[in-house]
């Protein structure tokens, strides 16, 4: 059976409730892309599996840091 991550995005600060329903993670708006990133990274490397982040170019300029 295939196990699919699931990430919170919210600007609700109930990360406890998050992890205890079964989020993998817990992320409070407003956060930089790139943490967002370093989280999925992390899942996919923690489960022996491979991948890359692609952010579209038009949200690379409007978005820096």
């Amino acid at each position: 059976m295939n196990e699919i991550s699931v990430f919170v995005s919210t600007a609700l600060d109930e990360r406890e409730k998050g992890i205890s329903l079964g989020a993998k993670d817990y992320l409070i708006k407003p956060y930089k892309p790139s943490q967002l990133s370093k989280v999925i990274m992390h899942t996919l490397l923690s489960n022996g599996k491979q991948g890359q982040i692609l952010i579209p170019q038009a949200f690379h300029g409007e978005n820096k840091g």
